[in-house]
């Protein structure tokens, strides 16, 4: 074979090899494209947190019912966790939880099955949930939106117990600072001898009785306490507690008995009395 063919056929064969590399090295490049974008190139939404809002069900008898919708959502990537129902009390565990391309999917073991289909829409979170039964399929109109605050009972009972217990015991110890940590800048105080206070008003009460060498001590009434959540907002405090006066030689007497019913706020992080209604005297 002379030596002019044979190059023709060693250049013919190497130019099929080098087509064959480039269109797999394509094909490959592709594949790992349309793979980042199904997968890496999506960004987290940002939804782990608790939302409240409104459920809308169409029954098959074209009825519509309304509900209030709590979802406790937690973010894992493309994956999702966490659990739904029309209270934070009343909660069921959701399956197959996902993120895919903004769409916010679970499903519901409960009623016979419910599937959700949310999406972000001006910071709400907005959909359909489907519902399957016997009697044909349901779907609701979903809209909720971030509830500050709105955690797991037991952890709001602890967390306000908490917060007032401190609050308290920066009242009674005539830290003024402390006190103020725990009081919103628009606090509305009513109390039924002396009115209605605010936030300046409530810190100088403060100083004017320390002032003088009044100390008092507080005291929750034994089972007294109740605690519920304000969807969207904080927290209802309501209970009865005595108040002593602590005399300089270590003694104390009652000065008074009374009714209370606060209102607490998370949203600038921390619990902040932004109510209080100081009631019954006696």
């Amino acid at each position: 074979m002379g030596t002019n063919k044979f190059t023709r056929i060693f250049a013919v064969l190497a130019l099929r090899a080098l087509t064959r590399t480039f269109v797999f090295c394509a094909l490959a490049l592709s594949i790992a494209h349309v793979y980042g974008q199904a997968a890496g190139d999506q960004k987290p939404l940002g939804i782990s947190r608790t939302w409240f809002g409104d459920f809308d069900m169409t029954n098959p008898d074209g009825k519509v019912s309304h509900d209030t919708a709590v979802l406790i959502l937690q973010e894992n990537g493309l994956s999702l966790t966490g659990s739904a129902g029309a209270t934070i009390d009343r909660q069921s565990p959701m399956t197959a939880g996902k993120v895919d391309n903004g769409q916010v999917l679970f499903h519901l073991d409960a009623a016979g099955g419910v599937d959700f289909a949310l999406h972000m829409d001006a910071g709400h979170l907005r959909g359909t949930a489907t519902m399957h039964s016997s009697n044909g399929s349901m779907h609701a109109e979903i809209d909720v939106r971030p509830a500050p605050g709105l955690i797991p009972h037991a952890q709001l009972v602890q967390e306000i117990e908490e917060a007032d217990h401190n609050a308290f015991a920066a009242f009674e110890a005539c830290d003024e600072s402390g006190y103020a940590k725990f009081l919103s800048k628009d606090l509305e105080f009513y109390h039924d001898h002396t009115g209605e206070q605010g936030y300046e008003q409530n810190l100088k009460a403060l100083r004017e009785r320390c002032a003088e060498g009044i100390k008092l001590r507080r005291e929750l009434v034994d089972g007294s306490l109740i605690v519920n959540a304000v969807p969207g907002y904080g927290a209802i405090e309501a209970g009865a507690h005595r108040f002593y006066s602590k005399q300089p030689d270590g003694t104390e007497h009652l000065d008074a008995t009374a009714e209370f019913t606060t209102v607490w706020s998370k949203e600038s992080g921390s619990w902040k009395l932004t109510r209080v209604i100081s009631y019954d005297h006696h």
